[in-house]
């Protein structure tokens, strides 16, 4: 048991502790107190003139000026002034903090304290709120609104277009220095005590409508430019901008209150920087996209239908309705109807009744899709920005002519029009709708440009009929390099293929020719070859006749089954036996022999004769001798197409030199003196669905080295006259089984 002593002992040494550890709280309590007891000694308040208060501070030894956050206040970049959210500059010696204001920024209606003490002439509008701005200046009117083409309203939830021309493309960037120059308000400066005139008017800063004199000397009424701006919750807000300052660093300006619903201008000139005058000073052309053609996609721009040029007649007037004559038309045909056809390689028909019978030439129209599709703008890129049609007449587009009643209509009189067709589709690929177009083309101005204005339309087909329904314009002349639309000036000959016989072999069903005193036919059949591709003609035969009397047919296979049940397959230079089972064994020693044919090929030939069921057959170098059970015989030249395919490729290599216009009395003449006539050449083509199209190539001496040529009776062309005699030559060639060499100049 514990003693009274002990206890007692015990109880003191508690309260020992007890008070050990009240004291160390009573330290914290007060080192914390002192803290703020010393925090609150080292504080000096500053009250700014909207009632904002700042605190000036001692950290690390230095004063400086803080707000409720205590985050230090920014300082301006020359003196070190602290600058408070009204912009107000403060002084504070960072030793004693005694502090000065320096300056006040004195505001005054709706205006904000910016940037470095830079007035906004009224709160900052941001994009997002701004539903139009309508820009008047020395260059015209224009504004850009916000637009729903659903509800064809003016609607804060739409896009940006401009006023009046919902469908044409601006420059986005130069559109955006624009909505950030007219809401966003930071001047340079705000004039102390500006100039007045009599009329308490800012004249002096071209603020104010007063009558100048260009230079020229001419007195014209001078107005000041200005802007409005409309939020989304419809405040409106007008600023004048005058004359530029003679160190051309900014334009002065001045706001006009219209919350009244009445003009009160402010009595205050700001200055606005040099944006100003690169945007809300700017003409509309600046902002319009120059167009050329509808934007057409990268990876389809070529398939164009329907593609015109006409040029303006001589002598034609606005009002006549055949004052174009066509200079060329072309059209793309999709692969998916010409795919294992004649026409699978030729992406393009011609479809100029002049140029019946020739081929396009797809390198030429890829120079002219390609200049479409990527166009290079002269440096006044868009001259007029929704023109009238007088302005059209201006530019050479357009032409007046007086009607009946006396009155000036004007009309469309451009030198040239180009006018296509083309598919619109979606992302996906999808077909959405079709469009044409219609290219008004001037002159070449003085710098070799020129100008274009262009119309959209869709088009609708109904009952084989086209009708076209005005959509739009780009809405403004546009002024392109000259080159770019240098092809509406080719000649004829520069929109066909050199090469005026074309195909695969496998769709030719003859070719003929006829010259003074000599003919000659070349019948050909495909029909045994695999046709699934369309163009193989691995099993061609040709029969060929000529004057002479010379008969001749080419090689393609023999299938025969002899007595034994063996079937034997004798082709041009081979001799295959196969058994009943298909098997292929070879022939019996002895039997089979090689030769050379009389083109130099080195064959299989057979001694003696294959007994067959039907007929026996003789196989030599050069021929298949068939004898039948009725005693007669028929004899087949054993030689393969290959003779005949240089021939067709002597045809191929024919090319057109140039054009050799002619007027249609001249023509006419040639081709009815029979002197002058050198060859008719007639290639008729078979089309996998049975189609029989025949090309007629006539030729007709003009020059020593010169042949006139008309295909299907249109001309305009000359070609090679030694090229002319070796389709001769090479035929006579065939029927003497002689090599042909295609490249070879005779």
């Amino acid at each position: 048991m514990m003693s009274i002593a002990e206890k007692k002992n015990k109880t003191l040494l508690r309260r020992r502790k007890q008070a050990i550890v009240l004291s160390a709280i009573l330290v914290v309590v007060l080192a914390i107190a002192l803290v703020f007891v010393m925090d609150y000694v080292q504080t000096i308040t500053c009250a700014d003139a909207d009632g904002t208060e700042y605190y000036i501070r001692k950290k690390n030894g230095v004063y400086a000026l803080y707000d409720k956050d205590r985050q230090i206040l920014a300082t301006d970049s020359e003196y070190g002034y602290y600058i408070t959210a009204l912009g107000t500059l403060i002084e504070v010696d960072a030793e004693t903090g005694e502090y000065e204001i320096i300056a006040v920024v004195d505001t005054e209606g709706n205006e904000v304290v910016g940037i470095n003490s830079r007035i906004l002439l009224f709160p900052h509008i941001e994009k997002k709120n701004i539903l139009s701005i309508e820009v008047h200046n020395q260059e015209g009117s224009f504004t850009f609104c916000r637009y729903n083409p659903e509800t064809d309203q003016i609607d804060k939830s739409g896009d940006f277009i401009i006023k009046g021309s919902a469908l044409t493309t601006y420059d986005q960037e130069l559109f955006a220095k624009m909505y950030v120059s007219a809401g966003y308000t930071l001047s340079l400066m705000k004039l102390e005590n500006p100039i007045k005139d009599e009329n308490g008017e800012f004249t002096e800063y071209g603020l104010a409508p007063e009558m100048r004199v260009d230079e020229e000397g001419n007195e014209y009424l001078y107005e000041p430019a200005y802007y409005i701006l409309t939020d989304v919750n419809g405040n409106r807000y007008k600023v004048l901008i005058g004359d530029q300052l003679v160190t051309e660093g900014g334009y002065y300006t001045q706001y006009v209150d219209l919350s009244t619903g009445n003009e009160v201008k402010r009595d205050a000139v700001y200055v606005a920087d040099t944006t100003t005058g690169t945007t809300l000073l700017a003409p509309i052309e600046d902002y319009v996209t120059p167009l050329l053609s509808y934007p057409m996609e990268m990876n389809n721009f070529f398939d164009v239908e329907n593609f015109t040029i006409s040029k303006r007649k001589d002598g034609a007037t606005p009002t006549d309705l055949s004052s174009y004559e066509k200079i060329v038309a072309f059209s793309y045909v999709d692969l998916s109807l010409r795919e294992n056809t004649i026409s699978e390689k030729f992406p393009y028909i011609l479809l100029t009744e002049q140029l019946d019978g020739y081929m396009p030439s797809d390198a030429s129209i890829d120079v002219a899709l390609q200049n479409l599709y990527s166009p290079s703008y002269a440096d006044s890129g868009v001259c007029l920005f929704a023109p009238t049609e007088k302005d059209l007449a201006e530019y050479g587009l357009y032409r007046a002519a007086v009607n009946d009643k006396g009155e000036t209509e004007y009309y469309p009189f451009s030198e040239y029009t180009v006018g296509f067709e083309y598919d619109l589709t979606d992302a996906d690929g999808n077909y959405v709708e079709t469009i044409h177009q219609t290219i008004l083309i001037s002159e070449p101005n003085e710098r070799g440009n020129r100008y274009v204005y262009t119309i959209v339309s869709s088009v609708e087909e109904k009952n084989g009929e086209k009708k076209y329904e005005f959509l739009y314009t780009f809405n403004s002349v546009v002024e392109v390099e000259g080159h770019v639309l240098e092809f509406v000036t080719w000649d004829k000959d520069q929109w066909i293929s050199t090469s005026y016989i074309q195909g695969d072999i496998a769709f030719i069903e003859q070719v003929t020719l006829t010259a003074p005193g000599y003919e000659a036919s070349f019948k050909l059949d495909n029909s045994k070859s695999d046709q699934s591709d369309g163009t193989n003609s691995s099993d061609l035969t040709v029969h060929a006749t000529d004057s002479k009397g010379r008969d001749i047919s080419t090689f393609g296979s023999l299938t025969v089954e002899d007595v034994n049940g063996y079937t034997w397959v004798v082709t041009a230079r081979h001799i295959q036996v196969y058994t009943s089972s298909g098997e292929e064994r070879n022939m019996a020693d002895g039997i089979g022999y090689y030769d050379y044919n009389l083109l130099g090929t080195q064959v299989l030939c057979r001694n003696g004769y294959i007994d067959g069921k039907e007929f026996d057959v003789e196989v030599s170098a050069n021929a298949i001798r068939l004898s039948y059970p009725d005693g007669t015989t028929e004899t087949i030249t054993r030689h393969s197409t290959s003779l005949f395919r240089s021939y067709y490729q002597t045809l191929l290599y024919a090319t057109i030199v140039n054009s050799y216009p002619l007027t249609e009395e001249e023509e006419q003449a040639l081709v009815n003196d029979e002197s002058k006539w050198l060859l008719t050449l007639t290639v008729t083509t078979r089309d996998t669905d049975g189609t029989l199209e025949t090309k007629e190539c006539k030729f007709y001496q003009v020059a020593s080295r010169k042949a006139y040529l008309t295909i299907n009776g249109n001309g305009g062309f000359y070609v090679n006259k030694n090229r002319v005699d070796k389709f001769l030559t090479d035929a006579e060639r065939f029927f003497n089984m002689e090599l042909i060499t295609p490249t070879d100049k005779r």
